[in-house]
């Protein structure tokens, strides 16, 4: 693959390198990756805010293309960054919200468990915000009953739903509870002892995957209680923790950004209401995205991002250079 000037100046800049124009196989015709391979990618698939209107039973048909693309993608794990049911309101009854949860089941997380593809997720704010005690309790009965559907190998599922850690190849992930704007102390301080393990630091790359973002980068998000109440002190706890990426969604905009040496990617949605970037003129798109990481240099990891109704690539020239919230500025992959 012949690689342009702008690719080579942001090897040398980030140490790291991401690409958006690979020659990506046709549907049906990929080739299953040799696992036992030592130079095996990790390859993960990251879909996000898969739901409709409250306390809607029925998906977009554009979730079902992505979920009928998996076997083609053929990936080592799948990480969904939440928002997967339409609860978040109180006149929802118990019985409904179960309901949700049980087209999710049928619609989304059997079609990958039938494939024993591990699925990592976090909760949104849609599927388990901490002020709906209801939707609360049926995320967590639903996933206790789900738990071996997940396929995952956890390191630590002890507050399983709501926080857990979990390996895969030479990665370490953790999924924290960001299903609103402030991270609980004992999570944190949960985080903190994963982070410290053996397992944790023996990984090549460590990913965090959150619902809400620590910045904003769309116009209905751009206010407090829709990103991280500290952005800027969380991103330092990242750092100085040793986590390499947070994964999250809440946005409905697709934006891969880093910040403080640290990889904020903002996924797109699947679902319904993708959103304009802020500050650009381009329509907003829903995505999904595929992210690959060497075993033997983690850190030059790849990534590509689809439309799923057309599965056409998102390149990043047609992204921002950055974007400007109300609490702070971070800028797209490349850009110093």
């Amino acid at each position: 693959m012949k690689i342009s000037k702008p690719f080579k100046a942001i090897l040398l800049v980030l140490a790291f390198s991401i690409t958006t124009s690979f020659t990506w196989p046709k549907e049906g015709h990929e080739a299953a990756p040799d696992i036992n391979s030592p130079d095996h990618a990790l390859k993960i698939m990251v879909i996000s805010d898969l739901n409709a209107s409250y306390g809607a039973l029925n998906y977009s048909p554009d979730i079902t293309a992505v979920i009928n693309r998996v076997k083609t993608i053929n990936p080592d794990i799948i990480l969904c960054c939440g928002d997967m049911v339409a609860g978040q309101k109180a006149s929802l009854t118990a019985a409904h919200i179960d309901s949700m949860w049980n087209a999710f089941n049928q619609t989304v997380l059997k079609p990958i468990s039938d494939l024993k593809i591990p699925f990592g997720f976090t909760l949104g704010n849609h599927d388990a915000s901490p002020g709906f005690l209801k939707d609360r309790a049926a995320a967590k009965q639903f996933w206790a009953k789900q738990l071996n559907a997940t396929h995952l190998d956890f390191a630590d599922n002890t507050h399983y739903p709501f926080y857990f850690s979990y390996v895969k190849n030479n990665v370490f992930f953790i999924s924290w509870d960001a299903a609103s704007a402030k991270i609980r102390p004992e999570v944190m301080d949960w985080m903190k002892e994963q982070l410290k393990s053996k397992v944790a630091r023996n990984a090549g790359f460590r990913i965090l995957l959150g619902h809400l973002p620590l910045y904003a980068i769309v116009a209905d998000k751009n206010k407090p209680g829709e990103v991280n109440e500290s952005a800027d002190q969380t991103l330092n706890f990242f750092k100085e923790n040793g986590i390499d990426m947070y994964i999250s969604g809440h946005q409905h905009a697709y934006f891969p950004a880093h910040k403080n040496g640290i990889l904020l990617f903002n996924a797109g949605c699947i679902g319904n209401g993708p959103r304009p970037i802020l500050g650009h003129q381009e329509p907003a798109k829903k995505a999904y995205s595929i992210i690959e990481i060497p075993v033997r240099m983690p850190k030059n990891l790849t990534f590509n991002t689809f439309m799923p109704e057309t599965n056409m690539p998102i390149t990043l020239s047609n992204l921002p250079d950055s974007v400007t919230g109300f609490n702070g500025v971070i800028k797209k992959i490349g850009i110093r």
